[in-house]
């Protein structure tokens, strides 16, 4: 298994890669145009397909990293949970996990090609259900439908800023950050970005069968058999909300099974959605 503080290192360096490619890819980006200028970037700004290819495979990568890094962090749980400050920083630290998730679901929604589309039109539908707050939500955080992707954007943005100040700043006060680790993820996101292209599709393609990012797949499929409030927004609050609670819980054994309980169900679920899309 990997040092704990390696990864933690690798997690930094995949975000920091994302964030510097995400500046290029910013530069021909327009949300008024979204599909439009995301294709654009390939012909326009030069090596586009390979910027565009970096920024979408650092992005999972972090994502990656991080939940694995999370992970490792439980070992050390009596200790943080000895400081004076230790249950605050878990509490705080552990939001950026659902951040990184909204972080790449937005992306995904900006290119606003099949998928993007897809993703966008399930999260308002989600969004919408909520009691009493769903509307007012939905317009504070999509109204894709009605006013386009101007407050995903922004929301993208500002999710990538808190988890750069989180990540670092928050977490360590400083960034450490090894110069042979970021050569390392930066030759291996290089080498990925040249041979596997970033996926695009047309938009409306999957008409016939909505398919979301591959993160979103279990949750798509267990909307086929429940409500949404509960399939799309309660069912993904439980590891959240497991985690969260690690370093409160007088049982750890209660949320560490429910959390492994809800990863065997979600990829399960999965698996299920993947297999009925192809």
């Amino acid at each position: 298994m990997l040092n704990f503080d390696r990864v933690g290192e690798m997690t930094v360096a995949a975000l920091l890669a994302s964030i510097g490619s995400g500046f290029v890819v910013a530069y021909q980006y327009e949300v008024a145009d979204p599909f439009v200028t995301s294709v654009a970037i390939e012909a326009i700004i030069p090596f586009g397909a390979f910027w565009r290819a970096l920024h979408f495979w650092t992005s999972q990568a972090f994502f990656l990293l991080l939940i694995y890094h999370s992970w490792q962090s439980i070992d050390d749980l009596p200790k943080i949970s000895m400081r004076p400050s230790g249950r605050r920083q878990w509490t705080v630290l552990s939001l950026t996990l659902p951040m990184s998730i909204l972080a790449l679901f937005t992306g995904y929604v900006l290119r606003y090609d099949g998928t993007g589309q897809a993703a966008g039109t399930i999260a308002e539908h989600l969004l919408l259900k909520v009691p009493l707050i769903g509307s007012g939500l939905n317009r504070f955080l999509m109204a894709s439908t009605d006013e386009g992707l101007s407050r995903i954007y922004l929301m993208h943005l500002f999710l990538t800023a808190l988890l750069w100040g989180l990540g670092t700043w928050y977490h360590t006060r400083h960034v450490i950050l090894s110069r042979k680790i970021f050569l390392s993820i930066l030759a291996g996101s290089i080498a990925v970005a040249i041979l596997l292209h970033a996926p695009i599709d047309l938009p409306g393609k999957n008409i016939d069968l909505i398919q979301g990012p591959w993160f979103f797949l279990g949750i798509q499929e267990l909307l086929r058999h429940f409500p949404p409030l509960g399939a799309g927004i309660l069912y993904p609050l439980i590891p959240v909300v497991a985690f969260l609670s690690l370093p409160w819980a007088s049982n750890r054994k209660i949320p560490i099974l429910l959390l492994i309980g809800w990863l065997v169900t979600y990829f399960g679920l999965s698996l299920a959605g993947w297999l009925r899309s192809v």
